[in-house]
């Protein structure tokens, strides 16, 4: 089920019309998009419009000689900072639309010919209310007081870099592409961020080296600015523009101006970062254990600027020890999991490869197609690491296009041979905020040429604004299959988005034979339609924000024209001023399963048709307070039996170095085939020294697997950018009683750039 909240019978050859099908019809079509317009015509309940709110705002920052260039510390009290201009007038977005910000903000901006510099002044009434829980590097800060910057250097009014601290200097960064399609956390560069609590207020310095940054080669520059101001205690979002309830601080193109910047030495010529590796792993052995040395040396990433907008990476022999370990899941359905990319160099410009369909933002609803998923190259099935010989990415953005270029090679292991993986990616940019693309994949496995592409075409049209029309053609080629392999996918989709109204329609294919190597299918041979409709209206009631109401259907056809799957849902929620959120919601579920389906160890599903429903009851407490989290709990039929399933995932803040997030996932099946109970426990306990030693701990549990698995990983930033990480992993399997290791692993990795 789809909740989307902040935005998110008998088998038979001849089936009634699906009801997204009726609403695909013209004529009701036209009545849907006459009601949203109208709906998105009428300003916003109570709002307040300024007279300037048509125009974005600008400022210009000031250039400074590198001599006057501040020293970072939190505190602006270097001279050159008042002469500066001043960007302010922050409007709020929640919770009164349109109205000043209750607490003022000031912003001044300043560049030498190789960084910008963010000097930022948070006005607090009550400065001992003020919330900095987060030392972590790359925490959102959900929990925090935070000040954010987007920059959209290219001034595409699409694609974007997003800064963002808190009042104590934690850094997270980001790329957005496409606005939101793509928001890529796990993107990190070279920066500085320094933050000071005052009496009044809390101040942050910030320095970004241009070299981190891509832009245009122009001696005058325009870049897209925005500021995001949240006052968490308050559960106030303030903008300094697009502060409108219709667009979310990722749509770039509401954001005001940055103007005449000159002379900028953008670009990074060369980096050049290698890595060592120091370590072992334990097995248990016949005779006592067995150790393996897993020492190597490496180039994590040699990047190259080949012109201020284009940029060349290669890698020799990556490793990824320091990379966080996956979420245990129990898999209740008999499709694959799916399980999100971590690794850094796979992650960089992430965005620009993105081809498929849209991703559900809330809960772990995955993708149904991925033309490219970056998870196949260097990893197992299982998730087992593939080593990797060498990679090379080139990714840039010029004359109106977007592009990317990825080519790498595995080695052989054990039973899989070595494979190379190519993948070419490119939109050309329409209109304000539209495109046109394509991609190419191949993937050549071993000695034995085996070959599998994919050739595919896609558009994004935004529409007066609120509307999108996307969709995609895809088609897949595999060597040693019969007719060469060839099969087809494609999708269609309408999405109307406004604060109020949310309308989505999709149509998707996937032909049977589809196979695209470097991907991700969920699920093959259908015909998908969706039809989505939420309404979100804000009631004149002090403590309600927004309610909530959703309808969703999606039919699932085999292309042999029978009813596979159905679902059918309907939710109701409200979110209160204090930030918190509850739902209830019911689900009817209809599967038509051609050959049994093995959901445990013990228990099998005979193939038949299966109708049942079960009820959903939701809640998110407020991420401002000390102690946050989730709870969800559903009930009701389950295939021929019942289900009661429950998920709580609890996070305490105890203090701005510690935390202890846990997530309990609980799951009582009753079937005709047998009984089970299931659980998963996720813990993740987070001792952070300063924001640049940090250390975490995670503990998983799987009742069904008998698995246990230990991760702690010590990560010292000694400099922006340059680790030193201390990695300890123990696996253990109690099915065949206590005891049980699997393996043990000790690393400690250290790496170090060069630039120039």
């Amino acid at each position: 089920m789809g909740f989307d909240v902040m935005d998110r019978h008998q088998s038979s050859p001849l089936q009634p019309e699906p009801i997204i099908v009726l609403m695909l019809r013209r004529n009701v079509l036209q009545k849907l998009l006459v009601i949203a317009g109208l709906t998105a015509a009428l300003p916003p309940y109570g709002v307040a419009e300024p007279a300037d709110s048509l125009e974005p705002p600008q400022v210009q920052a000031l250039r400074i000689s590198e001599d006057e260039a501040p020293r970072p510390d939190g505190i602006l009290d270097e001279p050159v900072w008042q002469r500066a201009p001043v960007a302010d007038n922050f409007l709020q977005r929640d919770p009164h639309v349109g109205e000043a910000a209750t607490e003022p903000t000031e912003v001044r901006i300043l560049y030498t010919d190789k960084a910008i510099y963010f000097g930022i002044v948070c006005f607090d009434s009550q400065p001992q209310m003020i919330q900095a829980t987060e030392l972590r590097r790359d925490d959102p800060l959900d929990n925090d007081d935070s000040i954010s910057i987007v920059l959209d250097t290219f001034h595409d009014h699409r694609n974007a870099y997003l800064f963002r601290t808190n009042p104590v200097g934690t850094r997270y960064d980001a790329l957005i592409t496409d606005e939101k399609r793509n928001v890529n956390a796990q993107w990190d560069e070279k920066w500085r961020s320094e933050a000071q609590i005052n009496g009044d207020s809390w101040s942050v310095e910030i320095e970004i080296p241009f070299k981190s940054l891509r832009s245009p080669k122009a001696e005058v520059q325009t870049w897209g600015l925005n500021f995001e101001r949240i006052i968490r205690r308050k559960n106030e979002e303030t903008y300094w523009a697009g502060w409108t309830r219709d667009y979310e601080f990722w749509h770039v193109s509401q954001a005001g101006h940055l103007i005449q910047l000159q002379e900028l030495k953008t670009g990074l010529r060369l980096r050049v970062k290698p890595f060592v590796i120091g370590g072992f792993t334990q097995r248990p052995g016949e005779s006592g254990s067995d150790y393996e040395n897993e020492s190597q040396v490496g180039i994590e990433d040699l990047k190259i600027s080949l012109t201020s907008s284009v940029t060349a990476d290669f890698t020799v022999n990556p490793d990824f020890a320091q990379t966080e370990v996956d979420e245990s899941r129990f898999n209740l359905t008999r499709f694959r999991l799916f399980f999100p990319e971590k690794r850094e160099f796979f992650l960089e410009g992430a965005g620009i490869f993105e081809f498929g369909t849209q991703r559900r933002f809330f809960g772990f609803s995955p993708p149904e197609l991925l033309v490219f998923f970056s998870r196949r190259i260097g990893l197992s099935p299982d998730g087992n690491a593939i080593p990797i010989l060498v990679g090379a990415k080139v990714t840039g953005d010029t004359r109106g296009f977007q592009f990317g270029i990825l080519d790498m090679q595995t080695r052989e292991r054990e039973s899989i041979p070595g494979s190379n993986f190519g993948v070419f990616r490119v939109k050309k940019k329409l209109l304000q905020r539209s495109y046109v693309g394509g991609i190419f994949t191949n993937k050549v496995v071993g000695k034995d040429d085996h070959f599998n592409r994919v050739v595919g075409a896609d558009a994004n049209f935004v529409l007066f604004d609120k509307m999108t029309l996307r969709g995609f053609l895809a088609k897949s080629q595999t060597s040693g299959l019969s007719g060469g392999g060839d099969a087809l996918a494609y999708q269609g989709a309408l999405e109307w988005q406004s604060d109020e109204l949310n309308v989505n329609l999709e149509r998707t294919r996937i032909d049977e034979n589809f196979n695209p190597e470097i991907g991700f299918v969920l699920r093959k041979d259908l015909i998908k339609h969706r039809g989505r409709i939420s309404w979100r209206p804000r009631p004149k009631i002090s403590f309600i924000r927004q309610f909530f109401f959703s309808t969703e259907h999606q039919f699932f056809t085999r292309q042999q024209g029978f009813l596979e799957s159905r679902e059918n849902d309907v939710f109701a929620g409200v979110i209160l001023e204090s930030g918190d959120f509850m739902g209830i919601g019911a689900e009817k579920r209809y599967e038509f399963l051609t050959e049994p389906f093995s959901i445990h160890p013990r228990v099998t599903i005979p193939k038949g048709s299966y109708d049942y429903t079960d009820l959903i009851v939701f809640a998110r407490t407020y991420s401002g307070r000390r102690v946050s989290g989730i709870f969800r709990v559903s009930t009701g039929g389950f295939f021929d039996g019942r289900i009661l399933s429950a998920s709580l995932g609890p996070l305490v803040k105890f203090n701005e170095n510690f935390s202890v997030q846990v997530n309990h996932n609980y799951n009582k099946v009753t079937l005709a085939a047998g009984s089970f109970l299931a659980q998963v426990v996720n813990s993740r306990f987070n001792y952070n020294f300063t924001n640049k030693l940090l250390t975490s701990a995670t503990v998983q549990y799987n009742n069904v697997s008998r698995g246990f698995l230990f991760n702690f990983r010590l990560n010292y930033i000694y400099r922006p950018g340059d680790d030193l990480f201390i990695v300890y992993n123990e696996n253990r399997d109690f099915a065949d009683g206590p005891g049980g290791l699997i393996d043990r692993v000790l690393l400690v990795k250290f790496n170090h750039s060069f630039d120039f």
